[in-house]
């Protein structure tokens, strides 16, 4: 028999609390996954999601009142181009060498794009990236002036290396799924060059090497101007820099993180 004084304290534990606790045990559970599966937010991967997140607003405000996007360059003009004269977002030609372009400040602060994005310098790069070859640290260079690039299905101009079959984006009509169309990322420092990053569409191809500045992931704004943090699942784009320069790379399996980028780049003409 149990005692009378045992069950007056057993009648505060009802079926409710068994499921609010049950309940609980599964939020920490679910919590924990996600905190496990995600990166790490540290100050430098909100900057940078800041720092994409203006570009993404001045590029919308640009398109917004202008007839065409802003151009994306790409290639050798991207060097050679007036920036007085440009209708272009950015411009220069971004390498491990001593040339100009790596530090010309006035290749990111072009004349028609500046009355939406300011004159804030800070704004086109990661504050992790701060990678400089040997020659140029002994120049004295701490950084380099660009580490985001803007999407080659966007309103690109020269060369097109893309595979056909995919929605080019020239105005923001064009685009049908803004929140899931991304315009800018952080691109690594060993790829990056133009301003431009050529993400395959069809998955088949690495052209150009996303970043993994933040602990394995790279932050993306897209053309609705949300921004997202994306780390990746496995080292075929999580490369270390070797200061060298990146060669396009064919994909013959499955990989999840070219399918999460292509599916982002843009969509099947229809």
């Amino acid at each position: 028999m149990i005692p009378r004084r045992f069950k007056a304290r057993c009648q505060g534990f009802s079926r409710l609390d068994l499921l609010a606790l049950l309940a609980t045990a599964a939020l920490l559970v679910l919590v924990a996954t996600a905190m496990a599966s995600t990166h790490r937010v540290t100050p430098e991967v909100i900057l940078c999601q800041e720092n994409l997140r203006r570009l993404g607003i001045a590029w919308r405000s640009h398109g917004a009142e202008n007839p065409l996007l802003a151009r994306n360059p790409s290639g050798s003009g991207a060097s050679t181009e007036n920036p007085v004269t440009s209708d272009a977002w950015a411009l220069g030609w971004i390498d491990w060498t001593t040339a100009p372009d790596n530090t010309n400040n006035t290749k990111i602060q072009i004349p028609a794009f500046l009355p939406y994005i300011g004159t804030d310098i800070g704004l086109y790069r990661c504050p992790t990236d701060r990678f400089v070859s040997t020659a140029q640290r002994s120049r004295g260079w701490q950084n380099r002036t660009r580490s985001y690039v803007m999407n080659g299905l966007v309103n690109l101009s020269t060369t097109d290396i893309l595979p056909g079959g995919f929605t080019r984006f020239r105005t923001l009509s064009d685009f049908s799924s803004p929140s899931s169309t991304f315009v800018f990322t952080e691109e690594h420092p060993d790829s990056i060059n133009d301003p431009v990053f050529f993400a395959d569409p069809s998955g088949r191809s690495i052209y150009d090497l996303p970043a993994s500045f933040h602990e394995g992931a790279a932050t993306f704004a897209f053309a609705d101007s949300h921004v997202e943090t994306r780390r990746w699942i496995n080292s075929r784009l999580r490369q270390p820099v070797r200061f060298s320069t990146f060669s396009q790379v064919t994909v013959t399996t499955n990989d999840p993180d070219l399918r999460w980028l292509s599916e982002r780049a843009s969509q099947p003409l229809r």
